[in-house]
């Protein structure tokens, strides 16, 4: 990270403030963590928080309605769990769905928790020179590729990826079922090739004993870290400290009305190439 940032972290304020679209409640420090996202390329970060902005007001279905204490999210968070770990500089990010039998997996409500998680990750102020992000799917079922809007996961995978201030390197699901390629072929088609080289797949957790040192991950792993289930209740509560921030339906939000025409937030279906190793 270069020692002093300040001078671009104003460029892209005042970048920012010409672009009429743009929402200007950003503060520095996220500003910050979208320069070190992008290797401090400051073309590569306009790009990127366009794409950040712009993704939020187009995905209205997951970022309106978000009330941590509404009981359609309260269900929601039931059936989820998150948590983060260090293993050097690499952060890794573990989600895992808890609903068997798909009594409470509504997709919608699902991604919410996801972006209200995701909203709250990127302020941690922890700078890691790349993320290992692990999914969890020994609760996944055939079923819920029934009950998912595959064309709009799409999208969400892909704005994750190149509209969110984080490096991903690896893509992991542990505990794969045996019906995974069938769920993943319906989403590879979009994704990039340089995402598609991140994303493995291995039928156990005791496969990431191979690319993570295993005291670095959660007990329920066999690691010595902090127990997943005990840090979730620490994302959990940290999210409802900051429910009247994510009451607002406009944060970080471009304004649609206002977008250039000839001003694309995509990035070319291409992924940020420099955070892959």
């Amino acid at each position: 990270m270069p020692q002093d940032i300040s001078k671009d972290i104003t460029f892209i304020k005042e970048w920012m403030a010409k672009e009429p679209h743009l929402p200007q409640d950003l503060d520095d420090k996220l500003i910050a963590k979208f320069l070190h996202s992008c290797y401090y390329s400051l073309e590569q970060t306009k790009k990127c928080i366009d794409r950040f902005c712009t993704s939020r007001s187009q995905m209205s279905e997951v970022y309106t309605n978000r009330d941590p204490l509404l009981p359609h999210m309260q269900t929601a968070f039931s059936i989820t769990m998150v948590a983060s770990y260090k293993y050097g500089d690499i952060e890794i990010l573990i989600q895992k769905f808890d609903d068997p039998n798909m009594e409470h997996y509504v997709f919608y409500d699902f991604l919410r928790t996801h972006t209200l998680q995701g909203d709250y990750w990127v302020q941690r102020p922890f700078l890691a020179e790349g993320q290992y992000i692990i999914l969890d799917m020994a609760d996944y079922t055939l079923k819920m590729i029934a009950k998912t809007n595959i064309m709009f996961l799409r999208d969400y995978i892909l704005y994750m990826l190149e509209g969110m201030p984080i490096r991903v390197k690896k893509i992991i699901g542990i505990n794969a079922p045996y019906f995974y390629d069938k769920f993943y072929a319906l989403i590879k088609p979009a994704l990039p090739a340089a995402i598609c080289d991140i994303i493995h797949f291995f039928p156990d957790h005791e496969s990431l004993y191979n690319i993570i040192d295993k005291k670095c991950l959660p007990k329920e792993y066999g690691g010595e870290a902090q127990s997943m289930v005990e840090q979730n209740k620490e994302w959990v509560q940290a999210i409802l400290e900051r429910r009247k921030m994510f009451l607002n339906e406009n944060l970080w939000a471009a304004d649609l009305k206002k977008k250039p025409k000839s001003n694309d937030n995509t990035m070319s279906g291409s992924f940020r190439t420099l955070s892959i190793d």
